[in-house]
């Protein structure tokens, strides 16, 4: 079943292209993984599918969830289906967190908007996924400020908090970047579950192996142009386009380079 399609979508902010043309559709339970340099306009694009558009972009073309435009909302609708159905895990998480509000405080607004349940089934949710995140004595964290915690502490507790709502389509903007080996590991069995489960992933990353192991559809993204897009395990085995080749080059020498490492 079709759950999210781009049709012919451009972006550009000011004269300046950032995304040309690009067109996908993607079914439930199925993976788009996005790969690219810095500034290529993969996390404008991942902002873009959850309605965030900064000031100044021009888009073209449209984006349908489940048949209906999602250009087409109001600021209203947008915040109904934010969250509950398209959930988004951004790349900096600090920037999402009230420095004088306490974890408890984050995770009850973000759940309790979305859900009607008492506070005690909203935290008992979050715990049993941070729990699941590696995050050990999940309760004290709760008292915790932000600034107390590392950005991938942060960022596990967002994906707790999103995952709790139990979103159709989850949007990932480096999940793994600020966690350590064993943690990726683990947030990319937890992503291969959801995905089993039906849940559709679409993920911007650096991390060529979480790529590999979600597998689904690669778009490789290279000065707004998307230069190569299909099966993941196919491109990465057999990349065409020069810019991809690049990449996994990259890809194999960082892999070398862990190996020894270990």
């Amino acid at each position: 079943m079709e759950q999210l399609e781009i049709r012919n979508l451009s972006l550009q902010i000011g004269e300046v292209p950032v995304l040309r043309d690009f067109s996908c559709k993607i079914d439930m339970g199925e993976s788009l993984t996005i790969i690219g340099e810095s500034g290529s306009g993969k996390t404008l694009l991942a902002k873009l599918l959850v309605g965030h558009i900064p000031q100044g972009m021009t888009v073209r073309g449209n984006i349908f969830f489940k048949g209906v435009d999602l250009g087409k909302l109001t600021v209203k609708q947008w915040q109904k289906l934010r969250g509950r159905d398209i959930a988004y895990l951004v790349q900096n998480p600090m920037s999402m967190f009230n420095p004088f509000q306490k974890i408890e405080a984050h995770i009850l607004e973000t759940i309790l908007s979305h859900e009607k349940c008492s506070k005690r089934v909203a935290l008992s949710k979050a715990l049993e996924w941070m729990k699941r995140l590696n995050l050990d004595d999940a309760i004290s964290l709760l008292k915790k400020y932000p600034f107390e915690l590392s950005g991938g502490m942060l960022q596990r507790i967002m994906l707790a908090t999103i995952l709790s709502l139990d979103p159709q389509v989850i949007i990932l903007d480096e999940p793994t970047s600020a966690v350590d080996c064993h943690n990726c590991s683990t947030i990319s069995a937890i992503l291969q579950e959801l995905q089993n489960n039906g849940k559709t992933l679409i993920t911007v990353t650096h991390d060529y192996q979480l790529a590999r192991d979600l597998g689904g559809q690669l778009l490789v993204i290279s000065e707004g142009e998307v230069v190569e897009q299909g099966q993941t395990q196919a491109i990465l085995s057999n990349p065409q386009h020069n810019y991809t080749k690049a990449l996994t080059v990259q890809m194999e020498y960082e892999g070398d380079i862990l190996n020894v490492g270990l």
